[in-house]
């Protein structure tokens, strides 16, 4: 190889390290033009996740509030149903065509600690037979089979002192369905309903328990 054959081998070297270094520093202002565009992107993904995390949890906050505003109201609905027909049945003493001797009002079972293990809304009672009846502000369909499936036989085994006693059950309420007014119907079940400043008892066909 000649001189200049070298001289001209050791140029384009160089030529070529140059423009390799303009390669790898176009490559680096790319990499790390890149690295800020991401980082950009992460913060306003940060910045976006925050905002609805704090929607969610506004969000959350306002259906607790008025899911404890519903419930409350609708406590407050059921407890005037039972007041009213307490009191009106307190005065009547009656059910079914039959007299009883006293009512009484949320009837409750405690356990040794005080705690409440199950109440019923109105016992009417006069020594050979008991009423019992349950109020609600609307009665649902599901409430007639429970009464009598679920809520009796607990009567029974929580007040065993009432165990030689007729059961005629009833349900009291301001607002009833075609559906309910047929199961009770069925399993023989008094129905209690406010008309005016009164009740009104519909018991033609009570059931023996």
């Amino acid at each position: 190889m000649t001189d200049q054959e070298l001289k001209d081998l050791v140029a384009s070297f160089a030529v070529d390290r140059k423009e390799t270094g303009k390669l790898i520093d176009q490559m680096a202002k790319e990499a790390a033009a890149m690295r800020k565009e991401a980082a950009a992107r992460r913060k306003e993904i940060d910045k976006q996740m925050q905002e609805t995390d704090r929607i969610v949890r506004k969000t959350s906050e306002t259906v607790s509030k008025v899911s404890k505003q519903m419930g409350g109201i609708d406590d407050n609905i059921g407890f005037h149903a039972e007041q009213y027909f307490q009191e009106i049945l307190r005065e009547k003493l009656t059910f079914g065509g039959q007299k009883y001797d006293r009512m009484i009002a949320n009837m409750e079972c405690s356990d040794n600690k005080g705690i409440s293990l199950i109440e019923f809304d109105i016992v009417l009672i006069n020594g050979k037979s008991i009423a019992i009846i349950e109020t609600k502000h609307r009665i649902h369909h599901d409430f007639v089979k429970k009464l009598v499936e679920k809520r009796l036989p607990m009567f029974r085994e929580f007040f065993p002192e009432f165990s030689k006693c007729k059961a005629y059950l009833g349900i009291a309420g301001f607002s009833f369905s075609k559906k309910v007014l047929e199961e009770a119907k069925e399993y023989g079940i008094g129905i209690i309903r406010q008309v005016g400043d009164s009740i009104e008892i519909e018991a033609n066909n009570l059931k023996v328990y």
